[in-house]
């Protein structure tokens, strides 16, 4: 009879394991589709790097077989070993489930993932079209909690908003990293700060808008990627926070 028990559970350890490994991969699979990204091809994801899942990978193989060894008393080993088997899983379930993305032409917006398939909405940008602002909307305040204006500094992804106090997101949790050069090049259009076409009525006169909190630092540095023709050509910078919500760099060149 405990030989039966025995076979029993060795059958069913089996059988989960291998279920465990089908629901990972699935999960995984449709992390990585346009669908898991966002809503559309248009979506843009921002994943762990590939040496971060590695390090993912590793951990969820190490701590799925101590639990299984735990369970089993593999070798003596005591079944509170489950406890920090588990604890290791899930975290490296989170880490290689985490993603920033940007549903593009869904509706232009910042959102989160976590474990895969725990999507949060962290705001729409204020350009809908990735490229234009209503002035007289915004004066209106109909674009308040809008995302308008980014930076990235080491790990630390700002996202600056109209009205409001910026978003603050880690791109890295502990191992896991994302690639911060992606992240740029992507939101360098769309969650970029706006042109005002109007204010350049005036010869060497250029102003430039952005969400609440923005400095003048926030502003360069995205203007070198951005508008990198006018860094070099700049004789005088004044910042302006202005009663609608928004910060305005405005910039004399020479």
């Amino acid at each position: 009879m405990k030989e039966k028990r025995t076979k029993l559970k060795g059958i069913l350890t089996i059988i989960l394991l291998i279920l465990t490994v089908i629901v990972y991969i699935l999960l995984e699979e449709f992390f990585y589709s346009d669908f898991g990204s966002g809503c559309s091809s248009t979506g843009t994801g921002f994943y762990p790097t590939l040496t971060s899942k590695i390090i993912g990978w590793t951990l969820l193989f190490i701590s799925t077989l101590f639990f299984i060894a735990s369970v089993w008393k593999f070798k003596g080993i005591s079944k509170w070993w489950t406890i920090p088997s588990v604890i290791v899983f899930m975290t490296a379930f989170y880490g290689n489930g985490y993603m920033l993305f940007n549903k593009g032409g869904c509706g232009l917006s910042i959102n989160k993932t976590t474990f895969f398939i725990n999507q949060t909405k962290l705001g729409d940008f204020a350009k809908t079209d990735g490229e234009t602002l209503n002035l007289d909307s915004l004066k209106a305040g109909k674009y308040k909690g809008k995302l308008l204006g980014f930076s990235l500094s080491d790990n630390n992804l700002t996202i600056y908003r109209i009205g409001e106090q910026p978003l603050n997101l880690k791109t890295t949790f502990l191992f896991w990293r994302t690639d911060n050069s992606r992240i740029i090049q992507n939101l360098s259009y769309g969650l970029n700060t706006y042109r005002n076409i109007v204010a350049e009525q005036t010869q060497k006169h250029y102003e430039f808008i952005g969400g609440q909190g923005m400095t003048i630092d926030n502003f360069l540095e995205e203007l070198r990627t951005t508008e990198k023709w006018i860094t070099g050509n700049i004789k005088k910078t004044e910042l302006l926070n202005v009663d609608d919500g928004t910060t305005r760099l405005i910039i004399e060149t020479k």
